[in-house]
């Protein structure tokens, strides 16, 4: 049973929170460049921030070994994490045309949000941009894996920690400095952002806390939304919603039925 104290371990992964939005805050003139490269390097010196704070947090709240953190389980479940993310999109599309989507392919590579760059400087774009996704799903999965799931599931179990890791993972997402913005993200991506936390926070228990299997799931997805040159539109208006919960339901299905072995700790693992 938790302590009376047992709210402070929350404490870290709000604060986490609380900086990355006032990193965000910071960070938010860059827009207004002229030019791609500071616009980018603003956004992966922002990310690299929340990735210090986190290691710290790690280090000082937690009181974990960063080697423990960031050592390599085996392949298996990195590739599974590969293999996850093409399902994934598999499905999304496959959903999406059933229920009478129709495919609209861009240029390549779809720099969705950077039109305005693209045109002089593709090359350069496309590359830092996804170092960018690349990177900034590192960050992330170390912040909202590695230590806010870690450090609320290890007083409060599994459950509350992959719902409320996943719970701040989706609202650090949020520019709270541009109004339009917000109720857009409601609108539009928090139940997808949500379920995605979700669902990586299940893989990384379900791995063993295997923090390089959720790393590879999360950037191959970055990947694709940045690189695959196709968008799907769909006649009703709740599809995007119900594709969301279909194939995330699918993945924590696959999960569930593979077959998994416990250790000496009870602890599930591939």
């Amino acid at each position: 049973m938790a302590s009376k104290n047992g709210w402070k371990v929350f404490l870290g992964p709000l604060l986490l929170l609380v900086i990355s939005y006032i990193v965000y805050f910071v960070r938010y003139p860059m827009w207004g460049s002229s030019t791609i490269e500071p616009v980018f390097a603003g956004l992966i010196l922002s990310y690299f921030a929340v990735l210090v704070l986190a290691l710290v947090l790690i280090k000082k709240d937690m009181k974990a070994n960063l080697s423990d953190i960031f050592k390599f389980k085996g392949a298996q479940a990195v590739f599974l994490g590969l293999l996850l993310a093409v399902l994934f999109q598999a499905l999304w599309f496959g959903i999406s045309l059933s229920l009478g989507g129709r495919l609209e392919f861009s240029s390549f590579p779809s720099l969705r949000g950077f039109e305005n760059y693209a045109y002089y400087a593709l090359p350069i774009a496309f590359a830092l941009y996804l170092l960018f996704s690349i990177f900034g799903a590192f960050a992330e999965e170390v912040a909202y894996r590695g230590y806010a799931q870690s450090r609320i599931a290890s007083r409060y179990g599994y459950a509350i920690g992959v719902f409320v890791s996943a719970l701040l993972f989706s609202l650090q997402h949020i520019h709270i400095f541009q109004a339009n913005w917000i109720e857009r993200f409601f609108q539009g991506q928090f139940i997808y952002v949500l379920l995605f936390g979700i669902f990586v926070g299940y893989f990384f228990m379900k791995s063993k806390e295997n923090l390089w299997a959720v790393f590879a799931f999360h950037a191959l997805m970055n990947t694709f939304n940045i690189t695959l040159p196709v968008q799907v539109t769909t006649p009703f208006l709740y599809t995007e919603l119900l594709r969301t919960i279909l194939c995330f339901m699918a993945l924590i299905i696959v999960l569930r039925i593979l077959p998994f072995t416990k250790n000496a700790n009870k602890k599930e693992i591939i």
